[in-house]
């Protein structure tokens, strides 16, 4: 008894290291998986709102009709001005032409004294990522021209007739863009959301950065291993990593996760000692417990361990629930999912339901075709065979759709092959009623029709 004594408090307080050591552990764990839930869910969310935009711009540039012949500045200018006011969230829109003039703004009506970008070196590396890359792209942060602050620009260049570049349409997006995906009561503990570029260039963070701070985190890319994984790996990724801050001392556990469609990184930061103080704010008192009662001290853990888990499944189901909802809302256009076999409607969000008259169920009972009269199977299996192969992003055309009440409306459709995080391919369906265009059009022609009655005689 003399020596077994000592030796049963020895094992016991070795045994309450250990726990002490996989709770810690476990906690680690547990938040780690918190947060890659939240990466991949806004990173989808922001891929999403970046091909949404993406449409609308090329919808804008080809109602601009560019050619050789320079664009009516009028009609450019009401096309414009709709663009800025179906998205809200932007800033600016800018319409400038290849040599760096520019010709308007959604912001400033009048298209007098605009300056010119020629001679503006950050205008160069505009023209650089825009012509050997796709139309589109997501700039370095630059000084903005007219408000003197930095600006992170959305771009879409567009060509005339020969093949040349005529065209720039710069979106200004806002620098705080992350700010709606951040969501405070299921994400405690975390510090920033942030948004890399592959060349290490910030383009949005939340919360933003004061004044001061802007010049030091936009004016250069970033450095150390938040930039390693992105470069060293071009495909969707995602990554779980601790970085130090030299200045500070401190250590935050960051998760990557690399956009699919556009060559940008979804950061989630946390400090280390924010998941330390609620393991301890946890684990405290039981501690003190465990060197006493080591029965005890297993249950307690055991019935952590399960209730961990249930919860971590609770808070998934949350954060799907809250994301997929506030995607739903913003989205401007007709959204649809359905199958890339038996092309069966999946999903479809409110503002679907509501133009089309149908519920979700009976809208999940039909396909994409029983929408549109109009569109043949074969004509229609042409059309996503280039999408099927990877040859093409999207795929863009005009069909009739028909409501629930039996009346149509002429639409756009904008079609995309996307993969998601459990490797099912579907279809994505951005669907633009084009009513009012349509309306526009013939109004024109029937303007016109006297006129060119007039010239024949």
């Amino acid at each position: 008894m003399k020596y077994l004594a000592p030796l049963l408090v020895f094992v016991l307080l070795a045994y309450a290291a250990f726990l002490v050591s996989q709770s810690w552990r476990a906690a680690k764990a547990e938040q780690a998986r918190q947060m890659t839930i939240i990466a991949a869910l806004t990173g989808n969310a922001v891929d999403l709102y970046f091909t949404q935009l993406k449409v609308g711009m090329m919808n804008l540039g080809g109602d601009l009709s560019v050619s050789n012949q320079k664009p009516d500045l009028d009609r450019a200018s009401a096309l414009l001005n709709r663009f800025q006011g179906q998205h809200t969230e932007l800033r600016n829109v800018m319409l400038i032409r290849a040599d760096g003039q520019i010709l308007l703004t959604g912001a400033n009506t009048s298209r007098r004294g605009l300056p010119t970008l020629a001679g503006d070196p950050a205008f160069k590396k505009i023209l650089n990522e825009l012509q050997p890359s796709p139309h589109f792209a997501i700039g370095q942060p630059v000084m903005g021209t007219f408000d003197k602050r930095w600006v992170i620009a959305a771009r879409y260049a567009f060509s005339d007739r020969s093949g040349k570049l005529a065209y720039i349409i710069s979106a200004n997006l806002p620098m705080d863009m992350l700010q709606r995906y951040w969501v405070d009561s299921i994400t405690p503990g975390i510090t920033a959301l942030g948004l890399l570029r592959d060349d290490g260039y910030l383009v949005s963070m939340y919360p933003e950065p004061d004044a001061a701070t802007q010049d030091l985190l936009y004016g250069q890319p970033a450095q150390g291993a938040k930039t390693a994984p992105p470069r060293a790996n071009k495909q969707p990724v995602q990554e779980q990593i601790e970085i130090s801050n030299e200045v500070t001392g401190t250590t935050s556990l960051m998760v990557l996760h690399r956009l699919q469609n556009y060559p940008l990184t979804l950061f989630v930061e946390m400090p280390v000692t924010e998941i330390q103080t609620a393991w301890w704010r946890d684990m405290h008192a039981p501690y003190f417990l465990m060197a006493l009662v080591l029965a005890c001290t297993f249950a307690f853990y055991s019935l952590k361990s399960q209730r961990r888990a249930w919860s971590a499944e609770k808070r998934r189901k949350e954060l799907q629930r809250s994301y997929e909802h506030a995607l739903r809302d913003r989205s401007p256009n007709e959204v649809f999912m359905f199958d890339t076999d038996t092309l069966q409607i999946t999903s479809a969000n409110e503002h679907a339901l509501e133009d089309l008259g149908y519920t979700l169920a009976q809208l999940q009972q039909m396909t994409l075709l029983s929408l549109h009269p109009e569109s043949g199977i074969e004509s229609f299996a042409e059309k996503i065979e280039p999408l099927r192969r990877g040859e093409q992003e999207s795929v863009v055309y005009q069909t009739v759709q028909a409501r629930a009440d039996g009346s149509s409306y002429p639409v756009e459709v904008t079609l995309q092959l996307i993969r998601a995080d459990d490797g099912v391919e579907r279809f994505l369906a951005l669907v633009q009623d084009i009513s009012v265009l349509k309306q526009a059009e013939e109004n024109l022609q029937r303007f016109n029709a006297p006129v060119e009655r007039r010239g024949v005689r």
